[in-house]
């Protein structure tokens, strides 16, 4: 028997390497006391995806394969990740994630080892029980829900624990990290700066930073604000921060490390030729704000509170985790530890992005109003932006699904995600049903996806309904 056992464990034969990889493997690598579940999928035509289990199964697929003998290395360009590793048994595939520059040690073994709760509902209204079966679908802490149909009242629905280690309930006044549904406030921006005259959508960047950055690649100097805005600048998805030298806890005045953020994106190779093709990029948000910066002589923050917030009046809008340093007066993101559980996120140097990626997605706000923002989108009052502006926002200005922003569907509606890897938040502009949706919930986990869509839709079933804005 012992005999049996050292065979079934033997690497693969180096004729047919191919074969012993492919089908499904599970493997989680550790990053600072969280664990990233994942999920890689090896077919016989050499292709790969990479699911990130803990991002709402986000799928990815391979852009470079290559095997050699036992060693197989995969990239995904867009995302800046690599892995290269070994097949060192039958059911057993050892190697390195790195992205961004830094690397993780991971062991896949093989198998679709991670359990999912993949129940969707029977149609029907949005209600309370309806929010308290969802919320133990998705598991996480807390779900947050809002609606609102044209003409009628705001809805908002909250169930479940501020902390997952306290009994402190949330409220449907509490505030949620939105991630990068910020994209598309940043572009409002924007279009309120175009509008004052000082900026253009075609200003470039090397009309305003090229003079600051003398590094810069030169395929980026005629990137202009729609290309930046709607991920059509070439910039890679991040910029490479592999010794974490980008603060992470609020800044003073956080222009001077958004402009040398922005200069490390500027120096990397671009990832297709500026306008060819849409690849979504963080950066691209960092670069206009660091533009918005030189031109206004005020922080992208300052500018948000002024041209944004304030007019539209969000009040409970502002940067970074709702609750700083795991205090409980608001929701607490979340991460899985270890033990395979949900932990709250209470050290402030840990609690969000690097506050440079401010634009790309660090606003939190309560559902309220955020639901005011998404009305403000769906009705365009001209008080705020011009007609034109406003179609301008929400019209991809290159062709494909991107506009500044938003992505838009076939049917003209607006939608985003967003998470900074402790929360989710979804947002939706059904135009034809004159609705707006927004969802959040203070932890990332397979479910997110399912359960915000299955939300989505009983809000859609909810037209008439008697909730309203508080009601939990």
């Amino acid at each position: 028997m012992a005999f049996a056992a050292i065979a079934l464990a033997r690497p693969a034969r180096a004729a047919e390497p191919l074969a012993a990889l492919v089908g499904v493997w599970s493997g989680a690598l550790m990053d600072d006391g969280r664990s990233y579940r994942a999920r890689l999928a090896i077919a016989v035509d050499h292709r790969a995806t990479l699911t990130i289990v803990d991002m709402a199964e986000l799928t990815l697929e391979a852009s470079q394969f290559e095997l050699s003998g036992l060693d197989l290395t995969l990239e995904w360009k867009t995302n800046n990740i690599t892995f290269t590793g070994r097949l060192t048994g039958a059911d057993a595939l050892t190697g390195t994630v790195v992205q961004d520059g830094k690397p993780a040690p991971i062991a896949f073994k093989r198998g679709d080892l991670f359990k999912v709760d993949r129940t969707v509902l029977p149609p029907g209204p949005l209600t309370p029980a309806r929010l308290n079966r969802l919320l133990a679908i998705s598991g996480a802490p807390a779900l947050g829900l809002a609606w609102a149909f044209k003409g009628g009242p705001d809805h908002v629905l909250a169930d479940g624990l501020r902390s997952a280690d306290a009994r402190t309930p949330v409220a449907a006044t509490d505030q949620w990290h939105i991630g990068s549904d910020t994209k598309s406030m940043t572009a409002t921006l924007a279009a309120r700066l175009v509008e004052a005259r000082r900026l253009d959508w075609t200003t470039t960047v090397g009309e305003t930073l090229g003079p600051r950055l003398a590094d810069m690649n030169p395929a980026y100097a005629g990137a202009n604000l729609l290309h930046l805005l709607s991920h059509r600048s070439g910039l890679p998805h991040d910029a490479p921060d592999p010794d974490g030298r980008f603060s992470r806890v609020p800044l003073e005045d956080p222009r001077g490390e958004r402009l040398a953020y922005a200069a490390e994106a500027l120096k990397q190779p671009p990832l297709a030729r500026v306008g060819e093709t849409e690849s979504y990029s963080n950066t691209g948000f960092v670069v206009a704000a660091a533009m918005f910066e030189v031109v206004m002589g005020r922080s992208w923050e300052r500018l948000m509170r002024e041209q944004v917030f304030r007019p539209l009046g969000l009040g409970s809008a502002g940067f970074g985790p709702p609750a700083a340093g795991g205090r409980l007066s608001q929701p607490l993101g979340h991460a899985r530890g270890p033990d395979g559980r949900l932990h709250p996120e209470t050290r402030r140097a840990r609690a969000d992005l690097p506050t440079v990626l401010g634009p790309a997605g660090l606003i939190h706000i309560n559902l309220g109003d955020l639901l005011t923002y998404l009305k403000a989108h769906r009705d365009h009052p001209t008080t705020f932006l011009t007609e034109a502006s406003w179609r301008k926002l929400q019209t991809p200005p290159f062709g494909g699904h991107s506009a500044l922003g938003w992505g838009v569907d076939g049917n003209g509606s607006l939608g985003h995600v967003g998470s900074n890897g402790l929360w989710w938040a979804h947002v939706f502009i059904d135009q034809q049903a004159g609705m707006v949706f927004a969802g959040a919930q203070n932890a990332v986990t397979p479910e997110a996806q399912s359960v915000m869509q299955q939300a989505q839709e009983a809000a859609k079933h909810s037209r008439g309904e008697v909730y309203s804005r508080g009601e939990v």
